[in-house]
């Protein structure tokens, strides 16, 4: 079955083994035989010496289903005078059943290693540039504490006229008919100059005389100061408790108006 290898060393029958497996050898055509094929020929560690100088094969498989590692290769040596054959030695009695044997054979010697190939050079490092040095830290300039002068309040808006009052029907003791109620007069509900709080477009107006606002009520605008943004007015709708006002443009915290609210 192994026709390529040249067995060197072999272990000795024994009373508990009925295989005698091959422990190291010589191969010729490559790699050695390999597979559950095999079994029970090739001890563990076996080692076969390729005499083409292509490698030492290791056994690294098991005895069931060998299996070969590669662990070292060089030039291919001359081939070696050929050894006389030994004689055959005679068969040893049986010896008595008792506990297995613990000695174990001798190990065979490991094939010698090739030559390595040289290692391509690596260029040398560089030096390391030098760090620069930090820069100092300024002073710390003092906080102001200076308050800007705060603006001038804004005018006063007019107060709303007070309506008449409705004459008084006929009376008369015999009289059915009841003369008609007079119109009753606008009430002002918010007369206030207000500045808005900014954040968009459209402010919304709850706080103060705005929390008495109800949505049949009038509103009526006069824009006293129009701000950074320099914003106009576009609409202002009552709610139940506030008011909306659209500005053109973002009116900021800096837009002055007066607002009137009436009431029929």
């Amino acid at each position: 079955m192994i026709p390529l290898v040249d067995i060197q060393q072999q272990e000795q029958p024994g009373n508990d083994s009925s295989y005698q497996l091959i422990t190291f050898g010589t191969i010729t055509g490559g790699t050695p035989y390999a597979g559950a094929t095999y079994a029970n020929i090739f001890a563990l560690e076996c080692l076969l010496q390729d005499t083409d100088g292509s490698a030492v094969y290791q056994m690294t498989g098991t005895v069931a289903v060998p299996a070969w590692s590669a662990i070292g290769s060089g030039a291919a040596g001359a081939t070696g005078y050929t050894g006389y054959t030994g004689y055959t030695g005679y068969t040893g009695y049986t010896g008595d059943d008792g506990a297995a044997s613990t000695v174990t054979g001798p190990t065979g010697y490991t094939g010698y290693t090739g030559d390595a190939g040289s290692a391509s050079d690596t260029g040398a490092t560089g030096y390391t540039g030098y760090t620069g040095y930090t820069g100092y830290t300024g002073d710390a300039g003092a906080a102001s504490t200076v308050t800007g002068p705060t603006g001038a309040d804004g005018a006063t808006g007019p107060t709303g006229y007070t309506g008449y009052t409705g004459y008084t029907g006929d009376s008369g003791a015999d009289s059915l008919v009841t003369g008609p109620t007079g119109p009753t007069g606008i009430e002002t509900i918010v007369n206030a100059i207000t500045t808005t709080v900014g954040g968009s477009a459209t402010e919304n107006f709850s706080a103060g005389d705005f929390a008495d606002v109800l949505v049949t009520d009038t509103i009526y605008l006069t824009l006293v100061d129009n701000g950074g943004n320099n914003v106009s007015i576009l609409s202002a709708v009552t709610n139940n408790a506030s008011a909306d006002i659209t500005f053109s443009a973002d009116p900021s915290s800096d837009t002055i108006l007066n607002v009137l609210v009436l009431r029929p």
